[in-house]
């Protein structure tokens, strides 16, 4: 799924340690490579479209409707497009003691 940039040309593959867990659960994390087709092709359309316009605080797959939000890239591009939003291993969501 990684491309690697060879003579000036651009990757169009995205990241594989790219994370994301759906709107309703954000505690169910899954790495990009284990999402639905349909989502994966939702996410890539989305990266890969003209700058200009405002991140997004989460991905709507067209095709089978479900939400995402990105938790963790290292992907430009996804992270130019998306909020990320801590998951699980972030730390960030319990209460303190």
């Amino acid at each position: 799924m990684v491309f690697v940039r060879t003579s000036g040309k651009k990757r169009k593959a995205l990241r594989p340690d790219t994370t994301l867990s759906p709107a309703a659960d954000p505690g169910a994390e899954l790495y990009l490579w284990a999402l639905p087709v349909c989502c994966v092709r939702s996410l890539k359309r989305a990266v890969l479209q003209k700058p200009g316009e405002r991140r997004r605080l989460e991905l709507l797959c067209g095709a089978c409707g479900r939400s995402w939000r990105v938790t963790s890239s290292l992907d430009e591009r996804v992270l130019s497009r998306f909020v990320t939003h801590g998951g699980p291993r972030a730390g960030g969501s319990h209460p303190a003691a």
